[in-house]
């Protein structure tokens, strides 16, 4: 899995009805800034949209989404992100004593 900084300004619906399958369909684009650093470009903007699953589509603002790679209809290996979690959000700590046996 691959973890990359990104902010979702905004989330567009699109849906329709699949004229080869009659099935409908619904895509949420997500409208994003992506957040990179290189060693050699240090750190740079990208600006694009991905598409976010039905449990994703409400979330705005920055987070660290989580990545993991499908295949397509296409047959193409493509990104698809798999968690969004605020940026920021201050990591699970420990009670103390938690895990130490009686």
């Amino acid at each position: 899995m691959n973890k990359q900084k990104l902010n979702i300004l905004d989330v567009v619906t699109r849906g329709g009805v699949s004229k080869r399958t009659g099935n409908q369909w619904t895509i949420h684009e997500a409208q994003c800034i992506l957040e990179q650093e290189s060693e050699k470009d240090g750190k740079s903007l990208v600006v694009g949209t991905l598409n976010l699953s039905e449990e994703l589509k409400d979330f705005r603002g920055d987070c660290i989404a989580e990545f993991s790679f499908f295949r397509s209809m296409e047959g193409k290996l493509e990104p698809r992100v798999v968690s969004l979690v605020p940026f920021g959000m201050p990591a699970a700590k420990a009670k103390p004593g938690a895990g130490v046996g009686a």
